[in-house]
């Protein structure tokens, strides 16, 4: 028997796909067949991502969007809705400061719950109906497993990851007789260009020894897992919480 994974005829969103596990998960869903949306705050990034795909005989268009603004995401939410729907919406965009949250001032904090919370509501609240209206499809949120155990020197993040669980699970049981599917995705440390300066800081060896499969993610394991759920094998799977993480969360 073969299973394999064919969103061609899907159209999906990625938010802050032009750089680490968005643009994995964007890579691997356009790998899929399906037609993606790079969204990012920065449009050339965004650009250079949608023109990788399409060299590689994707199907990939780019978005300037900032997921805080309303008004944004409205506008992106009329562009799918007249460029024919949307089936598959991923919420990658997130902010982290490393530091201790005494020494973290308002903007700080604000920034941190705006990108990374806020910006997981207000498009999926834009959206919302065009995957309704499109006959149903799948959120795939982005959280971590710092907003299920916590990490210290990260509190502002875990904070707002912890959020993204909750409204995952909230929005799903809401959504599920429209035909939407909602499901959060957990990584541990991923290597990707924001979280460089934190790798370098550490040791190896101390990094490794926190991971039982002995090593940090890279963005294709999530955009594997992210593809699971924005499929059809995830059928009947919808409020979870799935850790992606090497087994960090079952350590300490």
């Amino acid at each position: 028997m073969n299973i394999s994974v064919d969103l061609s005829g899907k159209r999906a969103l990625v938010t802050g796909a032009g750089s680490g596990i968005g643009r994995g998960c964007a890579e691997t869903l356009a790998a899929a067949g399906a037609s993606v949306i790079i969204a990012d705050m920065q449009e050339e990034a965004a650009r250079e991502v949608a023109s990788a795909i399409e060299k590689d005989g994707g199907k990939a268009t780019a978005l300037r969007l900032d997921v805080t603004d309303w008004d944004d995401a409205r506008r992106a939410a009329e562009a799918q809705e007249q460029a024919g729907g949307l089936h598959i919406l991923v919420n990658c965009a997130a902010t982290w400061k490393i530091g201790p949250f005494i020494e973290t001032d308002n903007a700080e904090i604000m920034s941190g719950l705006g990108v990374t919370l806020v910006g997981t509501l207000v498009p999926s609240r834009a959206l919302l109906p065009v995957i309704i209206a499109s006959g149903g499809g799948t959120i795939v949120n982005i959280s971590s497993d710092a907003g299920r155990i916590g990490e210290r020197s990260q509190v502002v993040y875990s904070a707002a990851k912890a959020g993204v669980i909750g409204f995952t699970k909230a929005l799903a049981k809401e959504v599920g007789r429209n035909g939407v599917r909602v499901n959060c995705i957990a990584p541990g440390l991923t290597r990707t260009p924001s979280s460089e300066a934190f790798l370098e800081q550490m040791r190896v060896e101390d990094i490794r020894r926190a991971y039982p499969l002995g090593r940090v993610g890279e963005p294709g394991d999530i955009a594997n897992a992210v593809l699971y759920m924005a499929s059809e094998l995830s059928g009947w799977v919808t409020g979870q919480i799935l850790s992606v993480s090497g087994g960090y969360s079952t350590a300490g």
